[in-house]
């Protein structure tokens, strides 16, 4: 299939996903309430649904009242179960197959995939790619690169039998758009099977450079890219070899930020647009073309957000520069889930990703968490990589490795920020933590990935954080060393 054809092919069966949410967004509250409903008449009969009682529940209002907001690990027991073999635990449909998160705030978790939570995730994907092709005509005529990595790991299967993990990003999509967008793909499925990162990497260029017809390069991680960039042959731009390319995609809020500018110095004058908000578990907004934010997926799941008060909002009633925890209710069974993501409402129908609630790091009682670290850490302006992460030392603290000079004096400017921190402070006070300590990373996006890679996360997969919770960094990051 030549690529114009599966392009075409491609935005027409997004058509219906991208018109269904245009109506939506008239009256989200409605759709939020047909979605609820849908769920809850058919997830009545599983061992959950038959705990809370969905059968009886009328109202969004009655379904707030009854059901708790859960975390994953509230949840894990029932996952156990799943995991064990056992069909009509969270959802009266079966469970098809078990998707790991990465890891990035602790033990890996695993997200149980119905045919349901796979045609949420298509609708929103449908959405973003009619939306991309209406604005981006540049797009027909060529190939498209989307992330592509090794798996860390050997296959796995559950002891009941369900298989785990998605071999490429594609697998979230229907069969038949599986088979258009395999056919407009510049790097074949077949180099996820290389046996180590570089041996990825090389491959991947290799198949990017005889592709000069590229036109959109879709991953996660910025970094991702700019790391790959790297295997570019001697002497070649991205712009000599693809010099029609129409858009890049990839995550650009939160830690994400600080790479854009290397992006866009990469790749000057192609566009760059976020990935809005998706996680392993579901979708929570949509990019669109001409939005500051993204929209909230109110065609996918039931949402609903929690500002600082406690108070639960729901879609409609979000105000403009507030900050909401996120939680959603899924096709996949996880009913009233909290993320522990942040989003920041930046205009009216458009939210941003404003950091993590979960990444916390507790050596001693200090409570540092990833959005109170990255907030201060985005307010220094600071070039490079840069990332905060705790060493066990007599007395323990934190190290600041960064792509900079003079990191001593900047790990001084994050200690007096840090200790604005009442429970940070007191740990300081009593002599539990040491200062911070700057130390000089070289090469740092290259070695965080490689870092990351040796935890067991697959490259496609790594968050850019600001805090890390592990130990050990010293021994992962190329070029630092204590002083």
């Amino acid at each position: 299939m030549k690529p114009f054809l599966g392009n075409v092919l491609w935005m027409l069966a997004s058509m219906s996903a991208s018109q269904r949410f245009r109506r939506a967004r008239r009256n989200p509250r409605r759709v939020q309430e047909e979605i609820l409903a849908t769920f809850l008449r058919g997830n009545a009969g599983s061992c959950y649904g038959q705990k809370y009682d969905y059968t009886s529940i009328t109202s969004v209002e009655e379904f707030q009242k009854r059901v708790p907001i859960v975390t994953y690990e509230e949840l894990e027991p029932w996952i156990h179960r799943i995991i064990s073999g056992e069909q009509g635990v969270l959802t009266s449909e079966p469970v098809l197959m078990l998707e790991k998160t990465s890891g990035s705030s602790g033990p890996a978790k695993y997200i149980p995939y119905t045919a349901s939570l796979r045609r949420e995730f298509q609708n929103a994907v449908g959405v973003w790619m009619y939306d991309l092709y209406r604005n981006h005509e540049g797009l027909y005529g060529g190939r498209q690169y989307w992330s592509i990595s090794p798996a860390v790991q050997a296959k796995e299967v559950t002891p009941g039998g369900l298989p785990v993990g998605f071999a490429e990003d594609v697998e979230y999509l229907s069969p038949f758009a599986q088979k258009v967008v395999k056919s407009v793909m510049a790097v074949p499925s077949s180099v996820a099977r290389s046996t180590d990162m570089d041996t990825c990497r090389r491959s991947t260029m290799e198949a990017l450079v005889r592709c000069r017809d590229l036109r959109l390069l879709s991953v996660w991680n910025p970094s991702f890219l700019t790391t790959l960039m790297a295997y570019l042959p001697a002497g070649k731009r991205p712009a000599d070899l693809w010099p029609e390319l129409s858009m890049i995609s990839c995550w650009t809020d939160g830690a994400a930020s600080r790479f854009v500018p290397d992006l866009k110095a990469l790749f000057p004058g192609v566009p760059i647009q976020g990935k809005g908000l998706l996680a392993t578990e579901g979708v929570v907004s949509v990019p669109l073309a001409g939005f500051s934010g993204s929209a909230p997926a109110i065609t996918s799941h039931f949402l609903e957000f929690i500002e600082s008060s406690g108070r639960v909002r729901l879609v409609d009633e979000l105000e403009v520069g507030q900050k909401y925890t996120v939680v959603q209710t899924t096709g996949g069974g996880f009913a009233r889930y909290s993320l522990d993501d942040q989003v920041e409402v930046v205009a009216p129908g458009e939210i941003r990703f404003a950091g993590r609630n979960v990444q916390v790091s507790d050596l001693c009682g200090e409570k540092l968490s990833e959005a109170f670290v990255g907030e201060g850490i985005q307010k220094m302006e600071l070039p490079g990589f840069v990332m905060l992460a705790p060493e066990w030392d007599k007395p323990p603290r934190y190290n600041l490795f960064v792509e900079a000079d003079h990191p001593e004096e900047i790990a001084e400017k994050v200690e007096d920020y840090l200790r604005k921190s009442f429970h940070y402070n007191y740990c300081r006070e009593l002599g539990q933590l040491g200062p911070v300590r700057g130390i000089r990373v070289t090469d740092g996006d290259r070695s965080y990935l490689a870092g990351c890679e040796a935890l067991g996360q697959k490259a496609g997969d790594v968050k850019p954080a600001y805090l890390r919770r592990e130990l050990g960094w010293i021994g992962r990051l190329e070029g630092s060393h204590a002083r």
